[in-house]
């Protein structure tokens, strides 16, 4: 009898490693004191800011733009911005901000290179896409993730196919500041299990402990530490939903040196126990339509 090949010996089809970290999706419809407080957007993190009806201003590192129905503004991690409208005539917005992570690179988005505003040619499209990425946040399957995961992936490449941006230049000696504190993410992201110092991790990046501490934190908002916590436990919630490895494995592949004191950061920061969350998967945004938070989908 002839031996037979093993199935993972055919071509590869298809292969694709990439995280979806979503800090707020949803539509801002019609409220006549809606403002944004001058704010910096985090590091790691892209904006996507659609106006569907009326208009509104927004003020981006101390430039002034009019937005009319129709206009994307994209805000870049790092960025200053506010935001506001006449109260008389309220705006009604569609507004994302994420990373989309892939293999060990923090996120591919802030490769990309946006015009700042851009008026869609197919306003209808885009709203259609974003209303199928608000309806999945309601879903009760035990498949929702990926149902959500799939819906954010196919609005994001029919906005990218609608703007066309650029590609950035890689990290360099010359970099800017918020490019290294990316290159510093990827770099982390890449070494969750380790034990991660801040000497070594401030030097991968070309700068010394000090300086890298204040910048991380004037470009993500967290101290390099707690940054690195909140990701770590991240790692720990997506294994929960998505494995069956016991809690000691996923504390070792989420750099926690034991599982107890897992459990207590874990407990902290969710509000459930690592056993609990395993059994009760995260509910839907309490407003229909809207996600808010530090969510990661994989």
């Amino acid at each position: 009898m002839a031996e037979l090949p093993y199935h993972h010996d055919w071509p590869l089809a298809f292969e694709a490693r990439m995280g979806i970290r979503l800090h707020w999706f949803g539509r801002y419809a019609g409220y006549p004191d809606w403002s944004v407080e001058r704010s910096r957007l985090m590091g790691d993190m892209v904006c996507f800011f659609f106006v569907e009806r009326e208009s509104c201003w927004v003020e981006v590192n101390g430039v002034r733009w009019v937005l009319k129905a129709g206009d994307l503004m994209v805000v870049q991690g790092g960025d200053e911005f506010f935001m506001g409208h006449d109260p008389r005539r309220p705006h009604t917005s569609l507004s994302a901000a994420l990373a989309l992570e892939r293999s060990n690179e923090a996120n591919l988005l802030r490769q990309c290179v946006f015009e700042r505003r851009t008026s869609l040619a197919e306003p209808d499209r885009y709203v259609a896409e974003f209303e199928k990425v608000l309806a999945s946040f309601g879903s009760r399957s035990e498949r929702r993730d990926l149902l959500i995961a799939g819906a954010i992936a196919q609005w994001l490449a029919v906005l990218l196919d609608m703007i066309s941006p650029g590609r950035g230049i890689g990290f360099s000696e010359h970099s800017t500041p918020v490019d290294r504190i990316l290159a510093a993410e990827q770099w982390a992201m890449a070494r969750l299990a380790d034990s991660i110092a801040i000497k070594e991790w401030a030097g991968a990046v070309g700068l010394n402990s000090d300086y890298f501490a204040r910048v991380f934190r004037r470009h993500t908002g967290r101290r390099p530490m707690e940054w690195l916590n909140e990701r770590r436990l991240q790692r720990a919630s997506q294994l929960l939903l998505s494995s069956r490895q016991s809690l000691m494995e996923i504390a070792e592949r989420c750099g926690f040196r034991c599982p107890f004191y897992l459990s207590k950061q874990f407990k902290r920061h969710y509000g459930q126990s690592p056993a609990e969350y395993r059994r009760t998967p995260p509910p839907a945004p309490s407003e229909p339509g809207i996600a808010k938070g530090d969510r990661e989908v994989r």
